[in-house]
């Protein structure tokens, strides 16, 4: 579902449900209507006072248990009518108000890639290949860093024609090194790359992997596995350009999660916990960073179509194969230009698709303030995004109690079988 779209009818739905549910609501709406106009308003919005206080008289002359929206507007229609397209103008008013504060804010966010050092980490296959090459068509110098030095170079030409096709003359840099190694082999990976291009401006950490297991069957290694490669590799690769991106002012930083650190599901123990640690560590950065004018995010790739995903889905147990399906599967492509649309105007939680979009709403927290229509949706829609979560919960309960069943009815005629034989 288009995003604009699902924002839309959630609004209309939210206001119409709350309003209908409850009758009451009429009367406590003009009261207090009439009390905040008399208060803050009345000097640009006494008509509406007094048709709100002639409202409130109606309706209060009606015994309580027939007020409704049918009898207010049987009794006082015209009154009602003429108050309602004032209430339009006034919320046209406020919305037109919080979308210029929200061009302004951004506005002063924007971060164009043009003729930047981004480094991406990860970035020979995947999404972070997706996110090289769309930094590349516009117009960033870009450094890809991954292990395999015959597969940089070979997505190194890639992302050079790619650049001069766009007609940048740009250049693409690689660094064969393991993430995970720490900081100082990093910053020997990439000298060549900052003595050519400049220190790094943006930096897009998106190495990782993925195992899917039942927490009882997963070896102690996989945890630390997981924590090296997916979190402890960030950390190093952030340590090794952090300063000069604090020497100079401004930078960008973006950890690429996923959405499994926003709704952690059967079969994650591992994964989930080493990328909720992302989160955790890129939400105190950014209160470091900031008066920097370096602004941190975090994306939370859906199920992505990419090399990484096709193996994992071979090992993926059955019911988190089965709970997984509630998402859609997203081409790299379409990932890599939302992450980098949404870094450049300073979202802190990057999203795809309608589903990671109301996930976001249910984790705002104490998340950064960064963006302002960022965080208007979060103030509208996290109420409702809980209520809506519920349902998922209750389905996804009851798939695993149902595989628990089976699990046991399988268990007990093996049992039975080895006894006969």
């Amino acid at each position: 579902m288009d995003r604009k779209l699902g924002i839309t009818l959630v609004t209309i739905t939210a206001t119409v449900l709350t309003v209908t549910a409850n009758p009451m609501v009429f009367t406590n709406f003009y009261e207090y209507l009439i009390d905040n106009c008399k208060r803050y308003l009345i000097w640009n919005f006494d008509f509406i006072a007094r048709v709100g206080e002639k409202c409130a008289t109606a309706i209060k002359s009606l015994p309580a248990d027939t007020i409704s929206p049918v009898t207010c507007l049987s009794d006082s229609s015209q009154l009602i009518f003429i108050l309602f397209l004032e209430l339009l103008i006034l919320v046209f008013i406020l919305a037109i108000g919080f979308y210029c504060i929200y061009l302004l804010f951004s506005k002063k966010l924007s971060y164009n890639p043009k003729g930047k050092h981004v480094l991406v980490t990860g970035g020979s296959s995947g999404i972070g290949f997706s996110i090289a090459l769309e930094y590349v068509m516009k117009g960033a110098n870009v450094t890809i860093l991954a292990r395999d030095e015959l597969k940089l170079k070979e997505k190194q030409g890639i992302l050079q024609a790619t650049a001069i096709q766009a007609g940048y003359n740009t250049k693409v840099m690689i660094a064969s090194v393991d993430a995970c190694s720490g900081v100082k082999a990093i910053e020997k990976a990439i000298e060549k790359s900052v003595a050519s291009l400049g220190s790094v401006d943006i930096l897009v950490n998106c190495a990782g992997t993925s195992i899917a297991s039942d927490f009882s069957s997963l070896p102690e290694v996989e945890f630390e596995k997981m924590l090296k490669i997916n979190y402890l590799g960030s950390v190093y690769t952030t340590k090794a350009v952090v300063d000069k991106m604090m020497f100079k002012n401004e930078g960008r930083i973006i950890f690429v999660a996923s959405q499994v650190a926003q709704v952690a599901i059967h079969g994650y123990t591992a994964y989930a916990g080493s990328k909720w640690a992302l989160r955790g560590f890129a939400e105190a950065l950014q209160m470091e960073l900031k008066p920097y004018n370096i602004y941190v995010s975090v994306a939370y790739p859906p199920d992505t179509d990419t090399p990484g995903y096709k193996i994992e889905m071979e090992s993926k147990p059955l019911l988190t194969k089965l709970l997984s399906e509630s998402g859609s599967v997203f081409s790299p492509e379409i990932v890599a230009k939302d992450i980098i649309h949404m870094s450049s105007v300073g979202y802190f939680g990057i999203t795809t698709g309608f589903d990671g979009w109301l996930l976001k709403q249910l984790h705002p927290g104490f998340t950064p303030i960064n963006n302002m229509h960022e965080i208007i949706q979060q103030i509208l829609f996290s109420p409702l995004a809980r209520f809506i979560s519920l349902f998922y919960i209750l389905n996804w309960d009851a798939l695993c109690m149902k595989h628990k069943k089976k699990v046991s009815t399988e268990t007990k005629s093996v049992k039975i079988n080895k006894k006969k034989n």
